[in-house]
């Protein structure tokens, strides 16, 4: 069966059940936000009437759910589904090839052979033969646990080197989001844009100012002009004036003198002749007056000209200083939107960078990379996906698509001290390599309905052929756990490993295996089950562990409603040990943490019902998905590991090759 066969298959018997959920959403900052009345947060699949079966990590605080997509639209009816069908929709539609187009390489690390050291150190080396490198997981926390770890001034990683797109709490990861990196490399010239609009702003200002000023003196300057032109004209009007008293005065003059110039007049007609030039002179007297008058107002009106000449030569001036300052403002204020319209132009292309391009190391969840098309197309030379066994094939199928077509040169690599023989193979491996799959397949394995999407890549490989001592392909196993205590290691070894797990870590002469016996009866609730007596015990062992200094306890048990009772009962604990990290969780939880002391409440109680059927969760031989559970409750614990529940029930089970039989027997024995 292809590829997309197992999907249409799993698309058609997943459970639809799941409403889409409706909001409002608008583009801000980068990002998109709604009001929704109910908290909803993760992995959902958005639809719209422009966006069809886009994946979206939402998150939720004081009533408003954010998310980011690579969208224009500003606002969007958005609807939001949670239903495994849409994301699997999703998937097949980015399918390109029914299979990986390059042969990939699997490091096999059961928990605590340092697969996270052997990952780190990879994409170290990888840095140095500037290899572009894609790091994966089903998880946000296995990326987180990566990438916390990498000592980016070391390796000399600046802004943008690093892009994460998984959801963390870490404020030194947080940086590396698109948006953060967008965000910084904005930054500057975000400044530099609002420095330059606030200078527009006041050379706007000054604009306005100006043209206040310049309607002002203009109204000054025409009213001066207006008060010389008058004065000009009232000084010509009394030039002429006096030209014309000077020329009737001159007249008269002339008159007088002809007259009494005359002897004849005189000798004949004195007294008329003298009467004459008595009333000329009377005349010439009044012209002379009006003269004097004129001289006197021309002086006056000449003063005022001077004054007006004055004030509308200054009136001038300011005016053109104030016209030269529109001007000056006007021209400045043109370079200021050039250089505005510029920078917000540089602004819009980061905001629309494709950071993943210039990227040296990228981290995301699998669904991220597999249905992100920008990490698409980011064109990487190695992919490596941490726990792998726990990943859908098609979603691998898909992210590996992004590979750079190139082919992979053969690459040296000298042993590194720090690490042992088969953490350097498998550095070695993963660098001559395009794809690597990096995990355990006796630890939890992909969750689907269909039991060809169950099958993990490490089965569709074959890779558990190393358990029987055979030789795989393009495989390493780390056979050193440094983390767990030796006796767990010893038993997780025999039950699960073929014998080939050793330790490394130093035997303190203390047991690490206890059991706890309780015959308390399992009842069914809410759909699911639980034991009140297992709780009483679980409660009463944490105490103890507490008492004796102990902070670091994990609960495991099969069933969700067990696991909340515990967590509710630890509550006045954790009021009393505020130091403590208590934490109970169906094994999902604990996937990829580990705990000093792991108590697991089988809470199943066969002895109850005298040979009842042992319950789904606990069918199964060593290679059933009921091995792989307790194998990772019980590699959960670095120091004790404690089993409460019915054990002499589950130990008279009469079902041939139940895991879980021969599982409670061997830590009985230890």
């Amino acid at each position: 069966m292809n590829i997309v066969n197992k999907l249409d298959a799993e698309i058609a018997a997943s459970n639809k059940k799941a409403k889409p959920i409706n909001v409002h959403l608008i583009k801000k900052d980068g990002h998109y936000e709604g009001v929704l009345a109910f908290k909803i947060e993760g992995d959902f699949v958005l639809n719209s009437k422009d966006l069809k079966d886009i994946p979206v990590q939402v998150e939720f605080k004081d009533g408003i759910v954010s998310l980011s997509i690579d969208s224009d639209i500003q606002n969007i009816q958005a609807f939001l589904s949670k239903d495994e069908s849409s994301l699997l929709r999703a998937v097949k539609a980015q399918i390109k090839q029914d299979g990986f187009e390059y042969d990939p390489s699997f490091i096999v690390g059961p928990p605590g052979t340092g697969k996270t050291k052997v990952i780190i150190k990879i994409l170290e080396e990888a840095l140095l033969l500037n290899k572009k490198v894609l790091m994966l997981s089903p998880t946000n926390m296995a990326v987180e646990n990566v990438f916390e770890r990498i000592k980016q001034d070391e390796l000399g990683l600046d802004t943008g080197d690093i892009v994460l797109t998984i959801k963390t709490k870490i404020d030194f990861l947080l940086k590396h989001s698109p948006s953060e990196i967008k965000k910084e490399n904005r930054a500057p010239l975000e400044d530099e844009l609002e420095i330059f609009e606030l200078t527009r702003d006041e050379m706007l200002k000054t604009k306005r100012d100006s043209q206040s000023k310049n309607k002002n003196s203009k109204e000054f300057l025409e009213s001066c002009e207006t008060v010389f032109q008058n004065t000009k004209r009232d000084m010509s009007e009394i030039e002429k004036s006096l030209e014309t008293e000077y020329e009737n005065n001159k007249k008269l003059e002339k008159r007088i003198s002809l007259l009494e110039g005359n002897g004849l007049l005189q000798s004949i007609a004195s007294v008329i002749t003298s009467s004459k030039v008595g009333e000329l002179k009377s005349e010439k007297a009044a012209t002379s007056g009006k003269i004097k008058t004129l001289e006197i107002k021309k002086k006056e009106v000449s003063s005022k000209l001077e004054k007006a000449k004055s004030d509308t030569k200054k009136a001038s001036l300011v005016f053109r200083d104030v016209s030269k300052k529109i001007e000056e403002a006007e021209e400045a204020i043109g370079m200021i939107n050039e250089k505005i319209s510029s920078l917000k132009k540089k602004i819009k292309e980061l905001e629309d960078e494709d950071v993943f391009k210039s990227a040296k190391i990228v981290g995301a969840t699998l669904v991220n990379a597999a249905l992100n098309q920008k990490i698409q197309q980011g064109e990487f030379d190695l992919i490596l996906v941490d726990e792998a066994s726990m990943a859908l094939i098609p979603l691998l199928v898909v992210a590996t698509q992004s590979l750079n077509s190139k082919a992979n040169a053969f690459l040296k690599y000298k042993d590194d001290s720090s690490l042992y023989e088969a953490q350097n193979k498998a550095v070695k491996m993963a660098l001559n390599s395009k794809i690597v799959f990096v995990g355990d397949p006796k630890q939890l394995q992909p969750i689907a309905v269909t039991n060809e999407m169950k099958a993990s890549v490490f089965e569709a490989y074959g890779v558990e052929r190393i358990f029987e001592r055979e030789s795989v392909k393009n495989t390493v196993f780390l056979d050193i756990n440094f983390r767990n205590h030796p006796q767990i290691t010893a038993m997780a070894s025999k039950l699960f490993y073929g014998g080939m797990l050793k330790s490394g870590k130093e035997d303190n002469g203390r047991k690490a295996l206890f059991v706890r016996k309780s015959t308390s009866k399992m009842v069914s609730t809410e759909g699911s089950y639980m034991n009140y007596g297992n709780i009483q015990i679980v409660v009463s062992q944490t105490k103890k562990a507490l008492e004796k200094g102990r902070r670091s306890i994990g609960v495991v048990t099969p069933y969700r409603v067990q696991a909340n009772k515990l967590n509710s009962e630890f509550e006045s604990l954790r009021v009393e040990y505020p130091d403590a990290d208590i934490q109970a969780g169906t094994i999902h939880t604990f996937q990829g943490k580990e705990k000093d002391i792991i108590i697991y409440d089988i809470t199943f109680s066969p002895s109850e019902f005298n040979g009842c059927a042992v319950p789904a969760t606990y069918k199964g031989d060593v290679t059933s998905d009921t091995a792989k559970l307790l194998n990772v409750a019980m590699t959960r614990a670095e120091d004790f590991f404690i089993i409460v529940g019915d054990i002499d029930g589950i130990q008279n089970l009469q079902q041939p090759n139940l895991i879980l039989k021969e599982w409670v027997s061997e830590i009985v024995a230890a």
